[in-house]
């Protein structure tokens, strides 16, 4: 991956002037595309730009989204890196975020607000790193391949050896809803940091 060549930006892509995301014109979903317009080139605009991935994109992809902006800011990546979260589950499209996992994560300073968004092949195409963080999104990933352009990979790669490959569902709960909870914030926390670490080497590609 160049940062600096990268032709797979889509020239109708848009920044979304009400968020920090990296926005697409929601005309095509995965799965429902027009050939032509798939066909269309895409032009580099020289950031690297992340896109974390989860079944409904209402807790654990914008926690992840939000977890990665916080480790960039004060460093020379700031600026470099765009993050964004999205759902790959098009029921949850617009659904607000989990409100749980909102109240839980602002506890420790990650503030999570608005509302899922269903992933579009813009966004697939535009993402140059695209982290997977449950069977669901990783299946997704693998059924559309042929629109990703970057690196895509589980953010189990970045857990110890013997871990479990992804991050648990907030909606499958134990007994101890907190207990349960802070599970998913610490494995979310423990992979963007390490995928952090690796970000100059995997921009330098």
């Amino acid at each position: 991956m160049n940062n600096t060549n990268k032709p797979w930006y889509r020239k109708k892509f848009t920044k979304d002037k009400n968020s920090n995301e990296f926005s697409s014109f929601r005309t095509n979903p995965p799965g429902n595309s027009n050939h032509n317009l798939d066909q269309e080139s895409y032009v580099s605009d020289d950031l690297t730009k992340i896109l974390f991935l989860s079944k409904r994109g209402m807790s654990r992809s914008p926690l992840a989204r939000e977890m990665m902006r916080s480790l960039l800011e004060g460093t020379q990546l700031f600026g470099r890196v765009r993050c964004a979260s999205r759902g790959v589950s098009q029921a949850y499209d617009q659904c607000p975020i989990d409100a749980r996992m909102s109240k839980f994560s602002s506890k420790l300073g990650y503030f999570l607000q608005g509302f899922s968004r269903f992933v579009t092949i813009p966004d697939l195409a535009s993402a140059d790193i695209i982290v997977t963080l449950d069977h669901e999104s990783e299946e997704f990933v693998q059924a559309h391949q042929s629109y990703v352009r970057g690196i895509s990979q589980p953010i189990g790669i970045y857990f110890a050896q013997g871990s479990l490959p992804y991050v648990q569902d907030p909606y499958e709960r134990g007994e101890d809803v907190d207990d349960h909870y802070d599970e998913i914030v610490s494995s979310i926390e423990y992979g963007c940091s390490k995928l952090f670490a690796q970000l100059p080497s995997l921009i330098a590609l």
